[in-house]
């Protein structure tokens, strides 16, 4: 079968999604075994408990210190119990995260792509170009790449994707950083693990730092505050006084009161801090867990300790800020309990004092959230084009450069990442000059659409700063301009021609702009099967024009693919602008045979009636010739 113009499936053999295969079954056993310890202990908890409890009560009954020695060994137990059982109920939700982590890493390496719940189709946002590159959607360059957990991070990855990605000079740096997180598995494995792990979703991460940029508002409380406290103080001084000293005191109506102030505030108070209970809490602590991962671990690459000293540079650390926050709204959580919810707050003024606490740090560390969010977001970034390292050791960092003298793109051994390693179909190739139109010719399923997109998609890869599927490549910063495929938009009325026309139009204005404007980046043009919706008199004419003004275009550069083997003629007009490709195949009488090798020249078969013979459709040569 020939490799199509979308994306084949990787091979399930390939030597990555085995090691990924064979840890996910790993920490499928591991948990597996976790989780019937932590099973054990919670039964034994539970027995332990009903025993002290009823040795206890016997004790109490008739004296016996047989049942209080029984009973303090249930007690001892329950206790040892609990404390045991910590360790298997955190860890067991881990490794069951990382077993679902290796899993989705062997289905990417094999094109299992509908095991991946994340496929990008969001960032589409309109745009040909994401859609004909294979970026977003289904068995895309996002499902491949993106690690990230958090919805930052997520939009990070996708934003350096979508182009126009890395700033060249930042490049370097960036490569280093990913390089160094390549081997660092359990960092990176444990960072998206820990985000995974309570689902944080955009809206809920949005209303947290919208909550936390907001101005604390301490003031209205002081009276109030005040006023509990020596309600409390009194009350508990007048109980103690009657209880113990068979005082008469207004205790009770001063917890009354306490009980007003309660009332009058609760309502304000709640406005503040119900958003962070239950399922909303979540965001802070998979932030604290985050932060904590990589405050912890020793870098060298300049950028990652860079990263971590802004984390740290205005005291104290994202991860002790998030724990600050975390006891704060675990103290404010008892408001789930209605019975304990109204004896704290009657007689400890509860809900002030931690209404009190939570603005304080509001006021200290909200304002710092955000770019502190965007520091770990850029590090989970960063972790998913080390992961892309680790999972394809054969691929390269790219070499980006902005010199318009040098060649603008000279790649070795260069193939489609999407494509199955094992039948994948690698080329070399380069563009000599700045300017320069390369023509690709060949017959049907020959491979041409495929390689604009490997050029196209590998172009996007090295400037977002990942490996690309390539030996090497040398590549002039650029942005993308495609027609690729192009198909009809019924919804808004157009024509398969109309449409590419439209398409065309665009590049040739952006080719345009950046002719203009030497500041802007020059455009990497891919244009597919040109005007291949009209007849042959007038897109032979009409190709001939729009390839003609993009030959003149003195810093673009680009690939057109065509049948139109008249365009060949402007090759040989123009040679060293204009060099001519093709992809070939062989017809054996019974099937069609592809090689998909770039090679140099004008293509000298065609298999339009070959293929229609293989469907049955029998079309004689006299026919054709009338």
């Amino acid at each position: 079968m020939p490799q199509s113009e979308s994306s084949a499936p990787i091979s399930k053999s390939a030597s990555p999604a085995a090691a990924h295969r064979r840890a996910a079954r790993r920490y499928g056993r591991l948990r597996a075994r976790t989780e019937r310890a932590s099973a054990t202990i919670a039964v034994a908890r539970f027995f332990s408990f009903i025993v002290g409890l009823l040795c206890t009560g016997a004790a109490l009954w008739d004296g016996a210190l047989i049942w209080a020695g029984i009973g303090a060994v249930g007690w001892a137990v329950f206790v040892a119990a609990v404390w045991m059982h910590r360790t298997p109920y955190f860890i067991a939700p881990r490794l069951r995260m990382l077993e679902v982590i290796h899993t989705e890493a062997a289905a990417r390496l094999s094109g299992e792509w509908d095991a991946l719940a994340d496929d990008g189709q969001r960032y589409l946002d309109g745009e040909p170009l994401r859609g004909e590159l294979q970026l977003f959607g289904r068995g895309s360059i996002y499902q491949l790449v993106n690690r990230a957990a958090l919805p930052a991070g997520r939009d990070r990855v996708a934003s350096l994707i979508a182009m126009p990605g890395i700033d060249p000079a930042d490049l370097p740096a960036r490569q280093v950083a990913a390089a160094e997180l390549a081997p660092l598995i359990r960092l990176r494995h444990r960072l998206e693990a820990e985000g995974r792990l309570v689902h944080v979703d955009d809206d809920t991460l949005s209303r947290f730092l919208d909550w936390a940029e907001a101005d604390a508002d301490r003031g209205w409380m002081r009276p109030w505050l005040a006023a509990t406290t020596v309600l409390v103080v009194a009350g508990w001084v007048q109980m103690i006084l009657t209880f113990s000293f068979d005082l008469t005191t207004l205790w009770w109506q001063t917890f009354a009161l306490n009980g007003l102030v309660f009332a009058l505030t609760t309502k304000r108070l709640q406005e503040n801090y119900l958003h962070l209970l239950g399922e909303q809490h979540r965001p802070f602590v998979a932030l604290r867990r985050m932060f904590a991962q990589v405050e912890a671990h020793p870098f060298d690459a300049p950028l990652l300790t860079g990263l971590q000293a802004e984390l740290g540079e205005k005291g104290r650390r994202p991860s002790e800020r998030m724990a600050n926050l975390e006891t704060v709204v675990d103290a404010l959580a008892v408001r789930q309990s209605e019975l304990l919810y109204g004896v704290v707050n009657l007689a400890l003024g509860w809900e002030l004092w931690q209404g009190w606490r939570l603005e304080g740090w509001r006021g200290r560390n909200g304002d710092r959230l955000r770019s502190d969010l965007a520091a770990l977001s850029d590090l989970e970034a960063l972790a998913s084009m080390g992961a892309m390292r680790h999972d394809h050791p054969d691929w390269a960092f790219a070499t980006v450069h902005t010199n318009d003298t040098r060649s603008p793109l000279t790649a070795t051994q260069i193939g489609h990442p999407l494509f199955d390693p094992s039948t994948r179909v690698r080329n070399d190739f380069s563009l000599t000059q700045a300017g320069q139109l390369v023509l690709i010719t060949g017959s049907n399923m020959s491979g041409k659409s495929s390689f604009l997109r490997t050029l196209g998609i590998n172009a996007v890869l090295a400037q977002a700063g990942s490996p690309v599927c390539a030996t090497a490549l040398d590549l002039r910063a650029c942005r993308l301009a495609t027609s690729i495929q192009v198909t009809d938009d019924p919804g808004q009325g157009f024509s398969r021609f109309y449409a590419e026309v439209r398409r065309i139009a665009q590049i040739l204005r952006s080719v345009a702009a950046a002719e203009l404007d030497t500041d802007l980046p020059p455009q990497l043009y891919l244009v597919d099967e040109i005007l291949s919706g009209t007849n042959s008199r007038e897109r032979h004419l009409a190709s001939r024009t729009i390839v003609g003004r993009l030959v003149d275009a003195q810093r673009c550069f680009g690939l057109v693919t065509t049948h139109d083997l008249d365009l060949a003629r402007l090759s040989q007009e123009r040679p060293e602008e204009v060099p001519m490709y093709h992809f070939s195949d062989h017809f054996d009488g019974d099937a069609l045979h592809f090689d998909y090798c770039l090679k140099s020249g004008m293509a000298t078969t065609t298999n339009a009636l070959h293929v229609l013979r293989l469907e049955g459709i029998e079309v004689e040569a006299a026919d054709w010739d009338a």
